[in-house]
């Protein structure tokens, strides 16, 4: 499934879902471009749209990689030392390079954000309050693309690093021809604020038609976490708004936070009645059964983080599962210590999180992307950096608490990120949080690597732009130290 695609200089080569169920995994080529012209009424709109998501569900996507590389560059995961699988190792043993080709996932999103724009420029299907909700969803898809190209490719905007290089903005249609070089950090985030804002402001439909689908509530969640890593002035603010404004939400038939009693099942349970399509759920990657249209066994999340008796294996460190008290639910999504940890000493820990089997098929789970629970955690780290630490205590300890922990005595923005990073685990988010508060990390034991710590500063929390990409393009700047 791995497609290496050029981003901004050469042919997009994609499948653009269609059924009158809208489902995205029913899929038929579309060979006209410019994509714009595919594109006659509310039904083409809404194929091209669910292009969008069929681009982002991929392995290079978040059907798998971005997820896997958020735990990898961080102090979370690492690959086990008797694991010869080539699959992620430059990564987990942080030692790549600008022509590494672990690093597709640029082109994704930009197939993605290509997509998107032929929805949102389309002038030819007559308005409507339902053109008004796909766009608005396009828009949204097209802030998230740009959030995490930016987020993967370019500096912490409160670095002070080479703020120049930012990721290219295409707003306009689909031209093989085009050489466009990086906007800066700052120009990428105001449009990813434009794009959400927009989209929000657009879609009247507050309830997607299920949680593989963006919606406004995605849009405001991503919108908490946009302003929590720029920060500017005013930014914080902005964040704790849209948190709150994702709280608010809960209690709705689509919206609700997971309770500790099915919090287990949420992400366990066979049955996907239960485990997918959830209230806690903002937006995941839909999958079946069709190997077409998985993962599969050769680059699922489950084949990685499971114990599934195969050798390709990512490992918690025995350090961050003991810093669980037994009481945590959290900790039951973990595989005993002293499991089979393939040589690690000390050894590792396996995770719950992703599951071979559900009732769709083997290596069919769902990949969720963005949850409720976040709205909290975001919550409180805005309220940290607004020195408001006594509210942002008690919501640490509210959330802390709910999910069988030990509350804390004090919010700093220590016990805040050691909360994100136990709810989180996993999921992909630890490169991020670290990344956004300027934090390095060291990996004192399961170091098999020479680099074992990382410093705020280092090439290794920007990944380098494919080298395929700067052969093409001659305005295409690469990342200082590649």
């Amino acid at each position: 499934m791995k497609i290496n695609k050029f981003i901004i200089s050469a042919s997009v080569a994609m499948f653009l879902a269609v059924s009158c169920s809208e489902d995205r995994l029913n899929e038929k080529p579309l060979d006209q471009f410019p994509i714009e012209n595919a594109i006659s009424d509310e039904q083409d709109m809404r194929q091209v749209l669910n292009g969008v998501y069929d681009e982002y569900s991929g392995v290079s996507g978040f059907g798998a990689d971005i997820l896997a590389f958020g735990d990898l560059i961080s102090d979370n995961v690492f690959i086990s030392s008797t694991n010869n699988d080539a699959s992620y190792r430059n990564v987990g043993f942080l030692n790549w390079s600008a022509d590494s080709g672990d690093f597709n996932m640029l082109s994704v999103l930009y197939s993605g954000i290509t997509l998107a724009n032929a929805v949102i420029n389309n002038t030819s299907v007559e308005a409507s309050d339902n053109v008004d909700n796909l766009k608005g969803e396009a828009m949204i898809a097209r802030g998230l693309g740009y959030y995490y190209a930016v987020s993967f490719y370019s500096a912490n905007p409160t670095s002070n690093l080479n703020q120049d290089l930012g990721v290219p903005l295409n707003l306009g249609g689909y031209n093989p021809d085009l050489k466009i070089p990086r906007a800066s950090v700052s120009e990428v985030y105001d449009q990813i604020i434009k794009d959400l804002t927009n989209g929000i402001s657009l879609m009247t439909n507050e309830m997607p038609k299920d949680k593989g689908y963006l919606s406004p509530t995605a849009a405001r969640m991503l919108l908490s976490r946009v302003y929590l890593t720029r920060g500017k002035a005013g930014d914080y603010e902005k964040a704790l708004q849209y948190s709150n404004e994702v709280i608010n939400s809960a209690g709705s038939s689509s919206f609700d936070f997971v309770q500790k009693e099915n919090y287990v099942d949420y992400f366990t349970n066979q049955d996907v009645a239960i485990s997918e399509n959830q209230p806690e759920t903002v937006w995941e990657i839909n999958m079946n059964a069709m190997p077409s249209e998985n993962p599969g066994v050769n680059s699922a999340l489950a084949v990685f983080y499971a114990n599934n008796g195969g050798k390709r294996r990512f490992l918690f460190r025995d350090t961050f599962y003991k810093t669980f008290a037994a009481s945590d639910i959290r900790s039951k999504l973990f595989q005993p210590a002293g499991a089979p940890s393939e040589g690690t000493n000390p050894k590792g820990v396996w995770t719950k999180k992703y599951i071979v089997k559900t009732s769709k098929g083997n290596f069919t789970q769902n990949v969720k992307v963005l949850r409720m629970s976040e709205a909290y955690l975001n919550k409180m780290e805005a309220l940290v950096k607004l020195g408001r630490n006594p509210e942002a205590l008690i919501v640490l300890n509210d959330f802390a608490t709910s999910r069988g922990a030990v509350a804390y005595t004090t919010a700093n923005l220590e016990n805040v990120l050691t909360e994100r990073r136990k709810e989180f685990f996993g999921e992909g988010q630890r490169y991020f949080d670290l990344k956004r508060n300027n934090l390095g990390f060291s990996n004192a034991t399961n170091c098999y690597s020479i680099v074992c710590s990382v410093t705020p500063d280092s090439r290794l929390f920007v990944i380098p732009m494919p080298l395929r990409e700067m052969n093409v393009n001659p305005n295409m700047k690469q990342y200082p130290g590649y």
